[in-house]
């Protein structure tokens, strides 16, 4: 509930939400800032760009083979940097 925008995966082990931005530098500079807050928060999502200006971010706790409140955490700062 606090992550509205984020999609659970059919399997239930992982948590994605999309983002479309006005054009590809915008879009790259996202996930940049994403890479800084994973990097701080020493959690990995995958990144993704299609399209040349859509994003996907993917969280999982690899670890433990699902979801754990640090991908949650991730999802909300993230959303926080848009």
């Amino acid at each position: 509930k606090a992550v509205p925008e984020w999609k659970l995966s059919d399997d239930g082990k992982l948590i994605r939400r999309k983002y479309k931005f006005k054009d590809f530098v915008t879009a790259m500079a996202f996930l940049q800032k994403v890479g800084v807050l994973a990097e701080e928060e020493q959690h990995h999502p995958d990144l993704h760009l299609t399209g040349y200006k859509n994003a996907a971010v993917e969280l999982t706790t690899h670890a433990i083979g699902g979801l754990s409140a640090n991908d949650f955490i991730v999802a909300a700062k993230s959303d926080a940097l848009k």
